[in-house]
């Protein structure tokens, strides 16, 4: 047997101990929870080079009642690697409730798409609960060269086709738009798809490392943006009767 055979590349995508499909496993955890006229979750981001304050978050939220899920909307990794990505999930297996990642885009560097999709699952996908589609997405622009591509109107314009069971639809993605890090050819037809759904309710990022709400091109619905772990904070949306409201928790 060669010496490489025990050899860890930080290149690689996954090891014999990495996860899979985390984002199927939570929404399966998901569906088996009961149901009822309040949605409530949380947006948390950038929880990279952040290992106390990440234990921390952690210990608070399962101090939280009446919380459905929570969404990691990007930077799990500084550099895109698998011991850094792995770290992070494996810490997360600790909440309580269900969680799912959206890719950021540090997790796009070096062969991070690739650990991304295979602990998670795809960089693009919705799901439902309780009446309200939740529609996750790659909206990491710069690392794809601002090619137009990324985020996918098109994509998106199909997520936000009615839907029967749909009462309301909430975005969460890694970079908000009008940030230098978005494609700026593709502001304006991102804020235009989601104000062209009356019953979408505000979208949701991380990336900025600091707390902000924008209504960008006249936009009637908020674009709010998250803390990043190392300040010790996160979002906390509450969803009643197709209405959004959220608030700022600090740890």
């Amino acid at each position: 047997m060669a010496c490489s055979d025990f050899e860890y590349s930080p290149n690689q995508a996954f090891d014999k101990d990495s996860p899979v499909d985390l984002n199927a496993k939570s929404l399966a955890r998901l569906q088996n929870i009961e149901n009822d006229d309040t949605v409530k979750f949380i947006v948390f981001g950038d929880p990279q080079k952040s290992a106390n304050e990440l234990d921390e978050f952690i210990a608070k939220v399962n101090t939280m009642k009446n919380v459905d899920f929570a969404i990691l909307a990007g930077d799990i990794s500084e550099f895109g690697l698998l011991q850094e990505t792995k770290w992070v999930a494996l810490e997360l297996e600790q909440l309580k409730i269900p969680h799912f990642a959206v890719i950021g885009n540090h997790d796009l560097l070096a062969k991070g798409d690739a650990v991304f999709k295979r602990m998670f699952g795809e960089l693009n996908y919705s799901f439902a609960y309780d009446g309200v589609k939740f529609i996750c997405h790659n909206t990491n622009g710069r690392e794809y060269k601002f090619n137009g591509l990324v985020p996918d109107i098109n994509w998106l314009q199909q997520e936000l086709k009615p839907q029967t069971g749909v009462e309301s639809y909430v975005a969460i993605s890694h970079i908000r738009p009008f940030s230098p890090d978005f494609d700026t050819n593709l502001d304006i037809p991102y804020t235009d798809v989601f104000n062209a759904q009356p019953k979408f309710l505000a979208s949701f990022h991380a990336h900025d490392h600091g707390y902000g709400e924008f209504f960008p091109n006249n936009s009637r619905v908020p674009f709010v943006v998250t803390t990043n772990i190392g300040n010790k904070g996160f979002i906390l949306a509450t969803i009643v009767n197709n209405k959004i409201s959220y608030e700022r928790i600090n740890y």
